[in-house]
C-alpha cells in the first residue's frame, strides 16, 4: 500500500509543475468613478453632524428646563 501511495504521489508531481506554469488571466483593473464615494462621504459626515446637532440641542433644552 505504501508503494502504491508513493507511486501516485510521484506520478502527480509533474502535474503540479504543469499547473504552476499555466498563465492565469487577470481581469483588467477598472477605474471607478469617485463620485459615488464622494457623495457617500458627504452624506455620512452630514448625518453625523446632524445627529451631533440634535443631541446638543436636546441637552441645551434640558439645561434650560432645569434653570
Amino acid at each position: 500500500m505504501n508503494k502504491f501511495v508513493s507511486g501516485i504521489a510521484l506520478l502527480l508531481m509533474p502535474l503540479l509543475s504543469i499547473a504552476n506554469d499555466e498563465v492565469v488571466a487577470v481581469a483588467p483593473q477598472v477605474d471607478a468613478d469617485p463620485t459615488g464615494l464622494i457623495v457617500f462621504a458627504v452624506v455620512l459626515v452630514g448625518m453625523i453632524g446632524g445627529y451631533a446637532f440634535v443631541i446638543w440641542r436636546n441637552e441645551s433644552k434640558k439645561k434650560d428646563a432645569i434653570k
